[in-house]
Parts: C-alpha cells; structure tokens; sequence
C-alpha cells in the first residue's frame, strides 16, 4: 500500500473503496509517524572500543590439540634426501657435479662444516674419486647402502679426506674382521692402496700377511712395488718365511728385475734384512766371492759390508751364549714357519739341507706359483712339535753331543 503525506504533515484521506477495517489502528499510527517529518535532534558518535571494553570475553584455557605427525615429517625428509630433491648445493670432484644437501653434509664430515652459505664446492685432491664420493654420500643418505668390496679403498680415501669419523670407524672395524679380509685379501686391499697416501692402512695391512707373504712375493704385483714398499714388506715382523735367507732372496728378486734402475736402491732393501738372525756359516759365505755378479756388488758394497759383519757378530756371540742357554736380544724376531717341501729349510746338519742360492729360491719361487692359493695354507709355524723328524734327529744327536 503506498501513502502519500501532504504539505502540513497530515496523511490524506484515504480512497473510498478503502477498507479501514483492513488494517490495524496501532499499525496505522506506527505508519502515520513514520512517515511525518520530525525535528532533528543532535548525534553523539561513539569512539571505537576494543573486545574487551565490549564486554566479549574469551576462555584462554581452551587446548588446541594441533600435533605435527612426526612420521610423516621423518619420511618426508628422508625421501626428499634420498632421491636428492631441492638440494642446495653443487660439488665438483673432478669435472663430476654432485647435487647435495649441504646440512647432510655438515652432520656427516667435519669437512664441510668449514662452509657457512655456498652454492658450490670444488674437491681437487688426487685421493678423492667420484666413485669415492659417490659411495660416501650415498653411505650420508641411504639407510641401507652397503659399498662394494671392489670400491672399498677409494671409500676409505674420500672419508679420510672429508674427515668422516663413523664411517672411518665402521670401515676400521671391517678392515680388522679377519673373517672379511683372509691374509691374500689383506695383500691384495694392500695393492689397492698403493696409488694413494695410505700409509696408515698400508702399514696395517702388511701385518695381516704372514703366511701368504711367499705368495705375495711371487706375484708380478710385487714386482711392480716401488722401493718404499717393497722396503715395509721386506721389514714386517710378521714375514712368514723359512729363514732370512728368504728376505735377502725377495729383495734380490725384486731388484733383479730391473737390475740397473733398481741397483740404486740396494743399502734400502739390505736396511729391512736382519743378518743377524741369519747363522755365521751363511754370513762368512756372502763375505766369501759370489758367482752372481748381482749379488756380489751387493756384498762387496761398504755399507753392506758393514751390515753384515754387525750379523756376523751378533750371531758368533749369539751361539756362544745358546750353549749356556743364554740368549742376546737383537731387535724384533720374524714370525718363521715350516714349508716341508722346502730343501733350504731344514736344518743345517741335516742331511736334507740344501744351501739356498738365487737359482734354489727362483727354483722355489716357480713352486709357490704353480701351488696357488693352496701353497700358504699347507704352512705350518716353526714350533719343535712341528719339526721334521729328519731335522728333529739332527738336533736330538746334536743336543747329545753338546751335553757330552
């Protein structure tokens, strides 16, 4: 219904056909003064007031039970890891760009906590290869990466390097597990060492050869040592030879195959002989004249010379005081053992003995290598119990007749 109000305010009058009826007075009136024009009256505006001026009133105690799922968190990384996703930074070992994550680094090597904020980081050291850093960070990143024997030493090197203490140590525990590395698998890791400044692991290697030191020295590998480590070979206490006649023929055999480069290296080789351990008749015999032109400038060399009277003396006095059941300590033992297909090897007085030159050791040398693997596994080490009962008779008639 639309209504109209006139000039003075008043409602006009309504259509006849209008029903009043219709309507309600009381909402007549409402209407009415609605619609009339009324005095304006002045407004005050209220400031702004905060929720608690208001009045609205809060519980603080409510608990927001919001809980990360830490799984979910811990999966998340390790996959992003491990498939190597929004790494942060670039590492160069030789030419090869390795994408990393530079927090997995620095939790894992003390090399890297040098850096603060780097995009990338160039390795240039001869001992670290890609493969070995491939292996490493792959040992960073996968719960279960077992590295390959063949890549073990080039492992080892890229840890030593980085400097990373628990896999230095997980790595020292295998080395040491005799049940890993039988004493051939010592020389050959040994070999595997040999480009690189090892010299740690090399010296500790070369204890775990003992009885495969025959064997060792009758590879080409051997032959193809430098001076310095045919040198650490040659003085291992562990050495498992017959005599010391064999350390003297090893290092003779190595220098005889290549003879005028390697001559120069002679007072170094004879250094690692202790002819002192060898018996006064073999000493008086490498002062006599040689028939190997080679081996004769060895002995007639001054510092030899001198090498060999010092064993000489030792030895003289040695015997003299084994008859009063007296011994003279002269440095370090070798760890001898008994090869019973060895002639050298028997005693002196046996009537088995054959005096060992180069061609008997060459000759015995051919043997270890038609042997094979089986060859250091037949020794034995040199005990009385183990004696054969040819050497044993010898030295029961000789220990009669000292008594008599």
């Amino acid at each position: 219904m639309e209504v109209n109000v006139d000039d003075t305010g008043h409602m006009p009058r309504l259509d006849k056909n209008w029903e009043m009826d219709e309507l309600d007075k009381e909402i007549l009136k409402k209407v009415a003064d609605c619609c009339s024009i009324h005095e304006k009256k002045p407004h005050r505006r209220l400031k702004p007031r905060s929720l608690d001026d208001m009045g609205y009133v809060f519980d603080e105690n409510l608990k927001c039970n919001l809980v990360c799922n830490q799984q979910v968190l811990e999966d998340g990384l390790i996959k992003m890891v491990e498939n190597r996703r929004y790494t942060d930074i670039e590492v160069d070992v030789r030419g090869h760009i390795f994408n990393c994550h530079m927090a997995v680094l620095q939790i894992s090597t003390e090399y890297f906590k040098k850096f603060q904020t780097l995009d990338a980081v160039l390795i240039d050291s001869k001992d670290v290869t890609v493969v070995g850093f491939e292996k490493a960070y792959d040992w960073m990143t996968k719960a279960n990466a077992i590295p390959p024997r063949e890549n073990i030493v080039e492992l080892y090197m890229t840890a030593k390097y980085l400097n990373m203490p628990e896999l230095l140590k997980q790595l020292w525990f295998y080395f040491e597990d005799r049940n890993q590395f039988s004493e051939g698998q010592a020389f050959k890791l040994f070999l595997e060492t040999v480009p690189y400044q090892a010299i740690t692991l090399q010296k500790f290697l070369l204890t775990r050869i003992s009885y495969f030191f025959l064997s060792a020295i009758s590879t080409l590998e051997f032959l193809q040592l430098n001076a310095d480590q045919v040198h650490a070979m040659l003085d291992s206490n562990v050495a498992g030879v017959n005599n010391e006649f064999e350390i003297l023929m090893c290092a003779l055999r190595w220098l005889m195959c290549d003879w005028k480069r390697r001559r120069i290296h002679i007072h170094l080789l004879m250094s690692a002989v202790r002819f002192g351990l060898m018996p006064p008749w073999y000493l008086l015999s490498l002062r006599a004249k040689q028939t190997m032109p080679e081996l004769q400038e060895i002995c007639e060399d001054p510092t030899v010379l001198e090498m060999i009277n010092e064993g000489l003396s030792y030895s003289v006095t040695q015997e003299s005081l084994n008859k009063v059941s007296m011994q003279l300590q002269h440095g370090p033992q070798r760890e001898w053992i008994i090869d019973e297909h060895a002639p050298h090897h028997h005693e002196y007085k046996c009537p088995n003995w054959k005096c060992l030159d180069y061609e008997k050791f060459s000759t015995y040398v051919d043997r270890v290598i038609n042997v094979g693997p089986l060859f250091y596994k037949s020794l034995k080490p040199k005990t009385s119990a183990n004696l054969m009962p040819c050497c044993q008779e010898t030295l029961d008639t000789k220990t009669v007749l000292n008594n008599n």
